[in-house]
């Protein structure tokens, strides 16, 4: 196909800067040369435009262009809210590609036709996403597993697409420096790097799975190592209900509230007792199985946290909470937070919005929007994802209640208290 042609991507890429630079250079020069500023209202409306065209350019070309928009979406510290607006709502679903195409790249990673070692291979996709596909199988055993497939071409176009983005984002800032582009760039690159490297998921998935067997309420899959490769990763299969189908999960007996709390807890224990977690919570990765554990799927995302992350973080949201804003700001200043100028009473509302507080009048990127904070660090960058995404699941799972962000906060002072509970490890 055309999409994964280098010269056509490169081609689509260049028409769509071209398409969205001139609105900006319009209004820089308005900006500069006319006798009042730019209405903020004209900014936003080609924000969107902008936007508008990069969601297109992204579903046209998928690749990493999809990967890009989606961690985009979460970073309200560097887009314009119409930006965030756009991309929040960017799913990483794509049409999956037929198995016929994709068996022989199996073949070729195994070494040996599917046939040896696989009785049955269903064609129809589980899933499918920017740089992978997974359908569900037997092996020869009798085990039940699932096959991830990265797409051929991945670590072909991958470079190109992130190369593109780089020298856009060089002329973004050389035409507005208060955008930091260049480091939104760097953390798409991270992203999809660990995405791209299968066998880094695998070790993490067995790492995660070694830190949680002692719990009842989850399930990590078992990696089948012997059929992992840099392109084809063979797990256990695991049967349940996605979490977001709440109408399929009360049918089958379970109650939301219930699995919103065992999600909070989970992840409360992930991220700050543990201190290694599972990045990326979006429905389709969180299972309830029959037994009403959690089962976690897609492991490409797991992240090492520092050891005085947790007592950092309940430091500067219990300060803010109570009205402490030099107590906040010192551990924010800790964390790697370019705070700046920010004004202390944004800092409680911005805490608020991060814990899911609904009351708190605002998102949180219309929060943010209000500081002076242009750069989140690079630790709290995903567990910011992370949290946001749980605070969206909490609402869908039991609105109005917080019960995730609960009991994240019931884990987080028990991990600042007590410190990391687990040995430290490269992932």
């Amino acid at each position: 196909m055309l999409k994964r042609v280098r010269a056509y991507r490169l081609l689509r890429i260049a028409l769509g800067v071209a398409w969205i630079l001139p609105r900006y250079w319009v209004l820089l020069a308005r900006d500069a040369l006319g006798p009042r500023p730019v209405p903020q209202s004209a900014w936003d409306r080609v924000h969107a435009a902008a936007a508008r065209q990069i969601c297109r350019l992204a579903l046209a070309l998928e690749g990493g262009l999809i990967k890009a928009a989606q961690i985009g979406g979460a970073r309200a510290d560097l887009l314009p809210k119409p930006f965030i607006d756009a991309l929040s709502r960017f799913h990483d679903d794509v049409p999956p590609r037929p198995f016929a195409v994709l068996a022989p790249v199996v073949e070729a990673a195994l070494g040996a036709p599917l046939a040896t070692i696989f009785a049955m291979v269903d064609p129809q996709a589980l899933g499918a996403a920017s740089l992978a596909q997974v359908h569900r199988a037997r092996l020869r055993d009798g085990a039940e597993v699932v096959i991830k497939i990265q797409y051929p071409e991945a670590r072909r176009i991958i470079p190109l697409d992130l190369a593109m983005l780089r020298q856009v984002a060089a002329l973004v800032q050389r035409m507005q420096g208060s955008v930091d582009l260049r480091s939104l760039v760097n953390e798409i690159t991270r992203f999809v790097e660990l995405e791209l490297d299968f066998r880094r998921e695998a070790r993490s998935t067995q790492r995660l799975g070694a830190l949680l067997a002692a719990r009842t309420d989850v399930r990590v899959p078992r990696i089948y190592a012997a059929y992992t490769r840099d392109r084809v990763l063979v797990m256990e299969y695991l049967a349940g209900i996605q979490v977001g189908r709440t109408d399929a999960l009360q049918a089958a007996g379970h109650r939301p509230s219930e699995v919103a709390r065992r999600i909070g807890g989970l992840y409360g224990t992930m991220l700050f007792e543990i201190g290694f977690f599972h990045g990326d919570p979006h429905p389709g990765n969180l299972l309830v199985l029959p037994d009403g554990r959690i089962g976690l799927l897609d492991f490409g995302l797991c992240k090492e946290l520092p050891a005085d992350f947790a007592a950092l973080v309940a430091q500067m949201i219990v300060a803010a909470l109570i009205g402490d804003s030099d107590a906040a700001l010192r551990a924010a200043s800790a964390l790697a937070f370019d705070i700046g100028a920010i004004r202390p009473e944004h800092l409680r509302a911005l805490v608020l919005s991060i814990v899911g507080d609904a009351d708190s009048g605002a998102d949180f990127a219309t929060v943010l929007g209000a500081t002076r904070i242009r750069r989140i660090p690079s630790d709290f960058a995903l567990v910011l994802r992370t949290m946001l995404l749980l605070n969206g699941l909490s609402h869908r799972l039991a609105p109005g209640r917080r019960l995730i962000q609960g009991e994240l906060l019931k884990h987080l002072a028990a991990g600042a208290r007590a410190g990391r509970t687990a040995p430290a490890a490269t992932g």
